[in-house]
Protein backbone atom coordinates (compact mmCIF):
# COMPACT_ATOMS: atom_id res chain seq x y z
CA UNK A 1 0.00 0.00 0.00
CA UNK A 2 1.26 3.06 -1.26
CA UNK A 3 0.18 6.25 1.24
CA UNK A 4 1.69 9.32 1.97
CA UNK A 5 1.70 11.25 5.28
CA UNK A 6 2.51 15.26 5.92
CA UNK A 7 4.42 17.05 8.23
CA UNK A 8 2.93 20.49 9.82
CA UNK A 9 1.13 23.69 7.64
CA UNK A 10 2.69 26.36 8.50
CA UNK A 11 0.81 28.74 10.03
CA UNK A 12 3.04 31.75 8.72
CA UNK A 13 6.02 31.73 6.54
CA UNK A 14 8.79 34.52 5.08
CA UNK A 15 6.64 37.38 3.97
CA UNK A 16 7.49 40.06 1.17
CA UNK A 17 5.51 43.75 1.67
CA UNK A 18 1.72 42.94 1.58
CA UNK A 19 0.06 43.75 -1.48
CA UNK A 20 -3.07 44.87 -1.49
CA UNK A 21 -5.10 44.60 -4.96
CA UNK A 22 -6.97 47.28 -7.10
CA UNK A 23 -8.45 47.22 -10.30
CA UNK A 24 -11.32 44.56 -12.25
CA UNK A 25 -11.30 41.40 -11.37
CA UNK A 26 -8.88 38.74 -13.17
CA UNK A 27 -9.87 35.42 -14.18
CA UNK A 28 -8.63 32.65 -15.88
CA UNK A 29 -5.56 33.77 -18.57
CA UNK A 30 -3.68 36.96 -18.30
CA UNK A 31 -5.89 39.75 -18.70
CA UNK A 32 -5.67 40.90 -21.55
CA UNK A 33 -4.69 38.14 -23.73
CA UNK A 34 -1.90 39.99 -25.25
CA UNK A 35 -0.23 40.68 -21.64
CA UNK A 36 2.65 38.95 -22.20
CA UNK A 37 5.28 38.31 -19.01
CA UNK A 38 8.47 37.68 -19.08
CA UNK A 39 7.54 34.17 -17.23
CA UNK A 40 4.85 31.84 -19.01
CA UNK A 41 3.22 28.69 -17.26
CA UNK A 42 0.36 26.28 -18.14
CA UNK A 43 -0.99 22.69 -16.87
CA UNK A 44 -2.13 21.83 -13.98
CA UNK A 45 -6.01 22.48 -12.97
CA UNK A 46 -5.57 22.03 -9.28
CA UNK A 47 -3.28 25.14 -8.61
CA UNK A 48 -3.87 27.47 -11.95
CA UNK A 49 -5.78 29.10 -9.76
CA UNK A 50 -3.35 29.84 -6.90
CA UNK A 51 -0.78 30.90 -9.69
CA UNK A 52 -3.23 32.79 -10.84
CA UNK A 53 -3.07 34.80 -7.65
CA UNK A 54 0.35 34.56 -7.61
CA UNK A 55 0.35 36.08 -10.82
CA UNK A 56 -1.38 38.98 -9.98
CA UNK A 57 -0.05 40.30 -6.51
CA UNK A 58 3.91 39.32 -7.33
CA UNK A 59 5.80 42.56 -8.82
CA UNK A 60 8.79 42.41 -9.88
CA UNK A 61 10.41 46.10 -10.33
CA UNK A 62 6.73 46.92 -10.36
CA UNK A 63 6.04 44.75 -12.92
CA UNK A 64 3.80 41.39 -13.08
CA UNK A 65 6.25 38.96 -14.44
CA UNK A 66 4.32 35.55 -14.45
CA UNK A 67 1.59 35.06 -16.81
CA UNK A 68 -0.23 31.40 -16.06
CA UNK A 69 -2.62 29.84 -18.49
CA UNK A 70 -5.27 28.01 -17.10
CA UNK A 71 -6.18 24.12 -17.85
CA UNK A 72 -9.77 25.24 -19.21
CA UNK A 73 -10.73 27.54 -21.30
CA UNK A 74 -10.52 28.37 -25.64
CA UNK A 75 -8.98 25.41 -27.18
CA UNK A 76 -5.52 27.69 -27.90
CA UNK A 77 -3.57 29.89 -26.39
CA UNK A 78 -0.88 32.42 -27.22
CA UNK A 79 1.86 33.43 -24.47
CA UNK A 80 4.75 35.27 -26.21
CA UNK A 81 4.28 38.26 -28.74
CA UNK A 82 5.52 36.28 -31.63
CA UNK A 83 4.49 33.22 -32.67
CA UNK A 84 3.69 30.88 -29.06
CA UNK A 85 0.20 30.01 -30.52
CA UNK A 86 -0.67 26.37 -29.98
CA UNK A 87 -3.12 24.09 -27.80
CA UNK A 88 -4.23 24.45 -24.53
CA UNK A 89 -2.13 21.88 -22.01
CA UNK A 90 -4.57 20.72 -19.56
CA UNK A 91 -3.19 19.23 -16.51
CA UNK A 92 -0.18 18.46 -15.09
CA UNK A 93 1.24 16.17 -17.64
CA UNK A 94 0.44 18.02 -20.88
CA UNK A 95 2.00 20.90 -18.86
CA UNK A 96 4.94 19.03 -18.37
CA UNK A 97 5.23 17.89 -21.93
CA UNK A 98 4.41 21.58 -23.59
CA UNK A 99 7.67 22.70 -21.50
CA UNK A 100 9.83 20.17 -22.26
CA UNK A 101 8.83 20.65 -25.75
CA UNK A 102 9.72 24.40 -25.30
CA UNK A 103 13.45 23.76 -24.25
CA UNK A 104 13.46 21.62 -28.14
CA UNK A 105 12.87 18.18 -27.29
CA UNK A 106 11.27 15.81 -29.20
CA UNK A 107 8.31 14.45 -27.77
CA UNK A 108 7.76 11.51 -30.52
CA UNK A 109 4.42 9.96 -30.95
CA UNK A 110 1.98 12.58 -33.40
CA UNK A 111 3.55 15.96 -31.82
CA UNK A 112 5.18 16.70 -35.00
CA UNK A 113 9.43 16.75 -33.54
CA UNK A 114 11.82 18.15 -31.87
CA UNK A 115 10.54 21.28 -30.72
CA UNK A 116 6.80 20.57 -31.19
CA UNK A 117 3.96 19.93 -29.37
CA UNK A 118 0.67 18.77 -31.07
CA UNK A 119 1.68 19.69 -34.13
CA UNK A 120 2.38 23.52 -32.86
CA UNK A 121 6.36 24.92 -32.81
CA UNK A 122 6.64 25.78 -29.06
CA UNK A 123 10.19 26.92 -29.10
CA UNK A 124 10.97 29.17 -26.07
CA UNK A 125 6.76 29.23 -25.63
CA UNK A 126 6.58 27.96 -21.95
CA UNK A 127 9.01 28.61 -19.17
CA UNK A 128 7.23 26.64 -16.10
CA UNK A 129 4.95 24.32 -16.15
CA UNK A 130 2.03 23.60 -12.91
CA UNK A 131 1.89 20.22 -11.84
CA UNK A 132 -0.01 18.39 -9.29
CA UNK A 133 1.94 15.08 -9.52
CA UNK A 134 5.27 14.02 -10.16
CA UNK A 135 6.47 11.37 -13.37
CA UNK A 136 7.26 8.92 -11.33
CA UNK A 137 6.26 6.63 -8.27
CA UNK A 138 10.26 7.06 -7.92
CA UNK A 139 12.24 9.91 -6.76
CA UNK A 140 15.11 10.99 -8.46
CA UNK A 141 18.21 13.60 -7.87
CA UNK A 142 18.83 14.28 -11.22
CA UNK A 143 16.88 14.68 -14.62
CA UNK A 144 16.88 17.79 -17.23
CA UNK A 145 13.26 19.18 -15.16
CA UNK A 146 13.18 20.19 -11.70
CA UNK A 147 10.15 20.03 -9.69
CA UNK A 148 10.04 22.74 -7.14
CA UNK A 149 7.51 22.28 -4.32
CA UNK A 150 5.07 25.25 -3.37
CA UNK A 151 2.21 23.84 -1.58
CA UNK A 152 0.83 20.55 -0.08
CA UNK A 153 -2.59 19.54 -0.43
CA UNK A 154 -4.68 16.44 0.28
CA UNK A 155 -6.76 14.47 -2.11
CA UNK A 156 -10.07 13.14 -0.99
CA UNK A 157 -12.65 10.76 -2.09
CA UNK A 158 -15.58 13.15 -2.61
CA UNK A 159 -19.86 11.96 -2.85
CA UNK A 160 -23.03 13.33 -3.49
CA UNK A 161 -24.10 15.20 -0.12
CA UNK A 162 -27.42 13.70 -0.83
CA UNK A 163 -25.97 10.51 -1.07
CA UNK A 164 -26.34 8.06 2.13
CA UNK A 165 -22.80 6.54 0.93
CA UNK A 166 -20.54 6.68 4.41
CA UNK A 167 -18.98 9.96 5.07
CA UNK A 168 -15.34 8.19 6.77
CA UNK A 169 -14.09 5.33 4.59
CA UNK A 170 -10.85 3.01 5.40
CA UNK A 171 -8.34 3.43 2.59
CA UNK A 172 -8.82 -0.41 1.85
CA UNK A 173 -12.04 0.34 1.42
CA UNK A 174 -12.23 2.91 -1.08
CA UNK A 175 -9.31 1.39 -2.70
CA UNK A 176 -11.20 -2.37 -3.33
CA UNK A 177 -13.45 0.10 -4.68
CA UNK A 178 -11.29 1.59 -7.17
CA UNK A 179 -10.01 -1.69 -7.99
CA UNK A 180 -13.22 -2.93 -8.92
CA UNK A 181 -13.36 -5.86 -6.34
CA UNK A 182 -16.52 -4.00 -4.13
CA UNK A 183 -19.61 -2.52 -6.17
CA UNK A 184 -21.03 -1.33 -2.86
CA UNK A 185 -20.27 0.42 0.09
CA UNK A 186 -22.35 -0.76 3.28
CA UNK A 187 -24.64 -2.63 1.20
CA UNK A 188 -24.84 0.99 -1.39
CA UNK A 189 -23.67 0.84 -5.09
CA UNK A 190 -21.23 2.47 -5.83
CA UNK A 191 -19.33 3.99 -9.01
CA UNK A 192 -16.00 4.99 -8.72
CA UNK A 193 -15.24 7.90 -11.33
CA UNK A 194 -11.93 9.29 -12.40
CA UNK A 195 -10.38 12.30 -14.04
CA UNK A 196 -9.92 12.80 -17.27
CA UNK A 197 -6.61 11.77 -19.20
CA UNK A 198 -3.61 14.18 -18.23
CA UNK A 199 -4.55 15.31 -14.78
CA UNK A 200 -2.20 15.20 -12.01
CA UNK A 201 -5.13 14.54 -9.35
CA UNK A 202 -5.57 10.99 -11.88
CA UNK A 203 -1.97 10.07 -11.79
CA UNK A 204 -1.57 10.50 -8.21
CA UNK A 205 -5.27 8.99 -7.35
CA UNK A 206 -4.14 5.90 -9.68
CA UNK A 207 -0.67 5.77 -8.00
CA UNK A 208 -2.12 5.76 -4.37
CA UNK A 209 -4.96 3.09 -5.59
CA UNK A 210 -2.12 1.07 -7.20
CA UNK A 211 -3.73 0.92 -10.30
CA UNK A 212 -1.75 1.59 -13.78
CA UNK A 213 -3.41 3.12 -16.87
CA UNK A 214 -2.25 0.37 -18.85
CA UNK A 215 -4.75 -1.83 -16.34
CA UNK A 216 -7.60 0.60 -17.54
CA UNK A 217 -6.80 0.83 -21.41
CA UNK A 218 -6.67 -2.92 -21.32
CA UNK A 219 -9.72 -3.12 -20.08
CA UNK A 220 -8.87 -4.95 -16.87
CA UNK A 221 -10.78 -2.53 -14.39
CA UNK A 222 -14.37 -2.31 -16.00
CA UNK A 223 -15.78 -0.14 -13.42
CA UNK A 224 -14.03 2.71 -14.15
CA UNK A 225 -14.78 2.37 -18.31
CA UNK A 226 -18.02 1.94 -18.28
CA UNK A 227 -19.95 3.52 -20.92
CA UNK A 228 -21.88 6.86 -20.65
CA UNK A 229 -19.77 7.29 -17.61
CA UNK A 230 -17.63 10.18 -17.91
CA UNK A 231 -13.65 10.93 -17.02
CA UNK A 232 -14.84 14.38 -15.92
CA UNK A 233 -12.54 17.53 -15.69
CA UNK A 234 -11.12 17.16 -11.88
CA UNK A 235 -12.00 19.30 -9.14
CA UNK A 236 -15.70 19.24 -10.72
CA UNK A 237 -18.20 18.54 -8.47
CA UNK A 238 -21.34 19.03 -10.34
CA UNK A 239 -21.02 15.35 -12.27
CA UNK A 240 -22.08 13.98 -8.96
CA UNK A 241 -25.44 16.50 -9.59
CA UNK A 242 -28.03 13.57 -9.66
CA UNK A 243 -25.98 10.67 -9.06
CA UNK A 244 -25.95 9.31 -5.79
CA UNK A 245 -23.60 6.07 -6.39
CA UNK A 246 -21.04 8.27 -8.34
CA UNK A 247 -17.66 8.79 -5.96
CA UNK A 248 -14.47 11.05 -7.37
CA UNK A 249 -11.63 12.35 -5.86
CA UNK A 250 -11.08 15.84 -5.44
CA UNK A 251 -7.80 17.91 -3.84
CA UNK A 252 -9.02 19.62 -0.46
CA UNK A 253 -7.14 22.68 -1.77
CA UNK A 254 -9.23 23.52 -5.05
CA UNK A 255 -12.58 22.54 -2.85
CA UNK A 256 -11.27 24.95 0.01
CA UNK A 257 -10.75 27.87 -2.81
CA UNK A 258 -13.64 27.08 -4.41
CA UNK A 259 -15.60 27.88 -1.02
CA UNK A 260 -13.38 31.12 -0.54
CA UNK A 261 -13.78 32.51 -3.52
CA UNK A 262 -15.46 35.95 -2.36
CA UNK A 263 -12.79 36.42 -0.21
CA UNK A 264 -9.62 35.41 -2.88
CA UNK A 265 -11.74 38.02 -5.34
CA UNK A 266 -11.89 40.91 -2.84
CA UNK A 267 -7.79 40.01 -1.79
CA UNK A 268 -6.56 39.62 -5.47
CA UNK A 269 -8.71 39.49 -7.89
CA UNK A 270 -8.73 36.00 -9.12
CA UNK A 271 -12.07 34.53 -9.72
CA UNK A 272 -11.85 30.65 -8.82
CA UNK A 273 -15.08 28.98 -10.50
CA UNK A 274 -17.00 27.64 -7.78
CA UNK A 275 -17.49 24.07 -9.29
CA UNK A 276 -18.10 22.10 -6.14
CA UNK A 277 -22.10 21.24 -6.84
CA UNK A 278 -23.06 18.59 -4.34
CA UNK A 279 -19.71 17.20 -3.57
CA UNK A 280 -18.89 16.14 -0.31
CA UNK A 281 -14.94 15.43 0.96
CA UNK A 282 -15.25 12.10 2.99
CA UNK A 283 -13.04 11.05 5.48
CA UNK A 284 -10.58 8.26 5.81
CA UNK A 285 -8.15 5.92 8.15
CA UNK A 286 -5.21 3.87 7.18
CA UNK A 287 -5.26 0.38 9.36
CA UNK A 288 -4.72 0.93 13.64
CA UNK A 289 -5.40 4.35 12.77
CA UNK A 290 -8.20 6.86 13.57
CA UNK A 291 -10.32 8.62 10.65
CA UNK A 292 -9.19 12.13 9.18
CA UNK A 293 -11.10 14.32 8.01
CA UNK A 294 -9.14 16.43 4.72
CA UNK A 295 -10.61 20.14 5.99
CA UNK A 296 -10.53 20.90 9.68
CA UNK A 297 -12.18 24.24 10.72
CA UNK A 298 -11.93 25.49 7.13
CA UNK A 299 -8.35 24.58 7.18
CA UNK A 300 -6.25 21.68 5.18
CA UNK A 301 -5.65 19.09 7.53
CA UNK A 302 -1.82 18.17 8.05
CA UNK A 303 -2.86 15.09 9.01
CA UNK A 304 -4.94 13.45 6.21
CA UNK A 305 -3.77 10.08 4.82
CA UNK A 306 -3.66 11.00 1.15
CA UNK A 307 -1.00 14.30 0.48
CA UNK A 308 0.79 15.55 -2.50
CA UNK A 309 3.58 18.20 -2.62
CA UNK A 310 2.12 20.42 -5.72
CA UNK A 311 4.94 21.71 -8.07
CA UNK A 312 6.16 24.63 -10.34
CA UNK A 313 8.08 22.78 -12.81
CA UNK A 314 11.02 24.00 -14.74
CA UNK A 315 14.27 23.08 -16.65
CA UNK A 316 16.70 22.14 -14.39
CA UNK A 317 19.57 24.24 -16.49
CA UNK A 318 17.17 27.59 -15.80
CA UNK A 319 17.69 27.14 -11.88
CA UNK A 320 20.31 29.50 -12.02
CA UNK A 321 18.61 32.38 -14.16
CA UNK A 322 18.21 34.98 -11.48
CA UNK A 323 14.04 35.36 -12.06
CA UNK A 324 13.78 31.96 -11.93
CA UNK A 325 15.62 32.10 -8.65
CA UNK A 326 13.57 34.81 -7.20
CA UNK A 327 10.35 33.51 -8.03
CA UNK A 328 10.90 29.95 -7.48
CA UNK A 329 13.81 28.93 -5.50
CA UNK A 330 13.57 28.40 -1.67
CA UNK A 331 11.37 29.28 1.23
CA UNK A 332 11.89 32.87 0.89
CA UNK A 333 10.90 32.70 -2.94
CA UNK A 334 8.40 35.14 -4.09
CA UNK A 335 6.07 32.35 -4.83
CA UNK A 336 6.58 31.16 -1.67
CA UNK A 337 6.27 34.06 0.57
CA UNK A 338 3.88 36.32 -1.29
CA UNK A 339 1.52 37.96 0.84
CA UNK A 340 -1.88 39.71 0.31
CA UNK A 341 -3.79 41.80 3.32
CA UNK A 342 -7.28 40.60 4.52
CA UNK A 343 -9.16 41.89 6.82
CA UNK A 344 -6.05 44.05 7.46
CA UNK A 345 -4.34 40.86 8.19
CA UNK A 346 -1.32 40.07 5.95
CA UNK A 347 -1.99 36.47 4.26
CA UNK A 348 0.02 33.92 2.76
CA UNK A 349 -1.53 33.36 -0.85
CA UNK A 350 -0.63 29.97 -0.92
CA UNK A 351 -2.54 29.21 2.02
CA UNK A 352 -5.46 31.64 0.85
CA UNK A 353 -5.98 29.58 -1.82
CA UNK A 354 -6.69 26.57 0.61
CA UNK A 355 -3.04 24.62 0.19
CA UNK A 356 -0.24 24.07 3.23
CA UNK A 357 2.92 24.84 3.34
CA UNK A 358 5.98 22.71 4.44
CA UNK A 359 8.58 24.13 7.04
CA UNK A 360 10.85 21.27 6.86
CA UNK A 361 11.70 18.40 4.43
CA UNK A 362 10.79 15.03 5.09
CA UNK A 363 11.97 13.78 2.17
CA UNK A 364 12.01 13.65 -1.39
CA UNK A 365 8.06 13.91 -1.83
CA UNK A 366 7.70 16.02 1.24
CA UNK A 367 9.51 19.09 0.91
CA UNK A 368 10.15 22.49 2.26
CA UNK A 369 8.38 25.30 0.08
CA UNK A 370 11.29 26.16 -2.73
CA UNK A 371 13.39 22.81 -2.49
CA UNK A 372 15.14 22.28 -5.96
CA UNK A 373 16.39 18.56 -4.89
CA UNK A 374 13.20 16.88 -6.98
CA UNK A 375 14.06 16.01 -10.57
CA UNK A 376 13.09 13.83 -13.16
CA UNK A 377 13.41 13.75 -17.25
CA UNK A 378 9.69 14.14 -17.79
Amino acid sequence: MRVNTFGKVMVAGAAVAAIAFSGSPASADPTPATDYRTLAGAGSDTTQDVMNGLAETIRVNGTKAIASWDARGTAQIKTKPTNCQFTRPNGSGAGRQALRAAKGEDLGGTHGGPGKYLGSDVVGCVDFARSSAYSSTTPATSGSLTYIPFGVDAVALAINSNSDLPRNNSFARVQRVYKCFDKNISGLPVQPLIPQSGSGTRQFWLQQMEITEQEISLGDLPCLTVPGIPNPQEHDGTVLQGHNDWVVPFAAGQFLAQGNNATIQSATGVVVDDRRGPALLTGMNLPGQTVQQPVVSGVLNANFPLNRDVYNVVPTADITNPLITQMFVGDTSLVCSQTVTVGGTPRNVVQLFGFGQRTATADLFHQKCGSTDLKSNS
